[in-house]
């Protein structure tokens, strides 16, 4: 797609140009655009004519398409002055049922140069427009630049496409291939998927995406996150279990399924590469090792590592047991990157065994493994192991009500780091006292999956259920609006962000809200506020000062900042 720099889009389409043609003498033909138009990424039903070679829309459809972006712009009468006044920033109101009137492709319409005055935020405005079956069409171009929007035109497809203005601190970018959609949404799973998008900080100050789609794409982009380059990686097994980016290597994991239980199949390959991601080697996993029907399933698996060894926390389906049944639990690999060789027992109850198993999170802390997990079952909590293993300790983060197994929990996992002094875990929960029955599918008696944002915080010095306290950030339990699954990011050893985006109840997106926390999880200053920011799956990461992650929304992809003071 060709970007049309500045705002000096005149959009010569192939339609002829009708030059002065006549019906009267100040009146020229019209016909209605060939392309199709899209906003932000969708398609959109809207009337729009060429004259004399350049596009005019009903001022009314852009304002509609335009409401709720940077871009929205509402339509009042301006009594004073008699002209039509446009009001940017604010939302559009609808002016009856708005039914769109119907215009054959076939023939051209006569259109009148339109006398109305136009103003913007109160300043009268030289914008040509044209009156075409009793309503006003506006030039494309002149309302681009006043409102302003961002024009664009795909010769290839045919499309004319319009986005709203960018907000500040954000950069709309180029994917090198189609953007999957990856945003946040106010829908809670029951349990976690795959991690599938990743951002990470390079030594030489550019930013990479890596996602995993029908391959592993990397797209990397510079300090103006222009797209400078992109590599395509071919899955080595059929599924994709994660990505890490370590201090001198790059690791994937992929695997396949094994249904039929043979010992002797692989079904995990970790895959250690440069930082080129030249393929340097791998370690295998089979069946008959760790109990694998279907690796990575109904879990999230990532990996950390210290020195040459690295954990991968992930999750599996085991054979078949006594109960003829399947179960799902977590399953931590420890590999030592030297040899690329596993070094720890992968049997079917791990001395870390959690079952089931939806969210998986590991982090070293000196040579020690801390890894979180979301239970259903054994147990029935969000829980940490630390340890080297062979041994662990256990502590439940928090608590969740119901029966053993019951899938619905009313709790997600956004985050987990440490600080110098505790282990932090972003999550949220619903008021469990609402509930009085939680089942494989719902939560019985609640009406709204609404969820408060908390902190779980342990000290490092007190590994006990007792010395856990509980912190809530931002209530929603109650409210009209729908909390997102937190983030947390590290800035430095004892200062943190916890990121998270609103939502109404019907799911519309909302202000992306931020908190710096201390060491402790204490707020370290007021919830802040920013419109337009889209969260997604990828966790943001620090670089260049700003915390940033991206966004790909309706084919688009979008990256946004937040400055770190400090």
């Amino acid at each position: 797609m060709k970007r049309i720099i500045g705002l000096l889009l005149v959009l010569l389409m192939v339609t002829p140009a009708f030059g002065t043609a006549t019906y009267a003498s100040n009146t020229v033909k019209a016909t209605v655009i060939g392309s199709s138009t899209y906003f932000n990424g969708e398609e959109k039903s809207s009337n729009g004519f060429n004259i004399a070679g350049s596009n005019y829309f009903n001022l009314r459809d852009l304002a509609r398409n335009f409401s709720g972006t940077p871009s929205q712009f509402d339509i009042t009468w301006n009594q004073e002055n008699k002209a039509i006044e446009i009001v940017t920033g604010r939302a559009y109101t609808p002016q009856g049922t708005e039914d769109s009137m119907y215009f054959s492709r076939s023939r051209a319409y006569p259109a009148t140069l339109s006398t109305s005055k136009v103003m913007i935020d109160g300043v009268l405005q030289s914008i040509k427009a044209y009156n075409i079956e009793g309503s006003n069409y506006f030039q494309l171009r002149d309302l681009a630049g006043k409102i302003p929007f961002e024009l664009e035109y795909d010769s290839q497809l045919n499309r004319l496409v319009m986005f709203s203005r960018t907000p500040d601190n954000a950069y709309r970018t180029q994917a090198s291939g189609e953007a999957v959609n990856n945003a946040e949404s106010a829908y809670f799973p029951r349990w976690k998927s795959t991690v599938s998008s990743y951002l990470v900080s390079n030594s030489d100050g550019t930013v990479s995406v890596v996602e995993a789609g029908k391959e592993v794409t990397i797209d990397t982009y510079n300090a103006n996150y222009e797209r400078t380059a992109t590599q395509k990686i071919p899955y080595e097994l059929p599924l994709f279990g994660g990505f890490y980016s370590g201090e001198q290597y790059n690791y994937i994991a992929y695997g396949q399924e094994n249904r039929e239980e043979n010992d002797s199949k692989e079904v995990i390959r970790i895959v250690k590469y440069d930082k080129s991601f030249n393929r340097i080697s791998s370690v295998s996993i089979t069946g008959g090792q760790s109990y694998t029907i279907i690796p990575f399933e109904a879990g999230s698996g990532r990996m950390s590592e210290s020195g040459d060894t690295l954990v991968f926390h992930t999750s599996r389906k085991r054979y078949t047991t006594e109960d003829k049944l399947n179960h799902q639990s977590q399953l931590t690999i420890i590999v030592n990157t030297s040899s690329m060789t596993v070094t720890n027992d992968l049997g079917r109850f791990q001395k870390n065994h959690v079952s089931h198993s939806f969210d998986q999170y590991v982090l070293f802390d000196g040579g020690a493994q801390v890894l979180v997990d979301h239970g259903d079952a054994y147990p029935r909590s969000v829980v940490l192991h630390k340890g080297d293993g062979k041994s662990y300790s256990e502590v439940d983060l928090f608590n969740i009500p119901g029966r053993i197994g019951a899938n619905t929990t009313g709790v997600s996992i956004g985050g987990f780091e440490m600080s110098s002094s505790s282990y932090i875990t972003a999550m949220n929960s619903i008021d469990h006292s609402l509930v009085s029955e939680y089942t494989s599918y719902e939560m019985v008696g609640l009406e709204t999956d609404q969820r408060d944002v908390i902190l779980s915080v342990l000290p490092k010095s007190s590994l006990n259920r007792a010395s856990v306290h509980t912190i809530t950030l931002a209530k929603y339990v109650g409210t009209d609006r729908i909390a997102s699954i937190p983030k947390l990011v590290p800035i430095a050893d004892d200062r943190m962000m916890v990121l998270w985006q609103e939502f109404d109840k019907e799911n519309h997106p909302g202000d992306v809200k931020y908190v710096f926390i201390d060491g402790n999880g204490k707020a370290a200053g007021d919830i802040q506020s920013i419109k337009y920011f889209a969260l997604s799956e990828c966790n943001p990461v620090v670089s260049g000062g700003k915390v940033i992650w991206y966004t790909n929304s309706n084919g688009s992809r979008m990256f946004y900042t937040i400055p770190v003071k400090g």
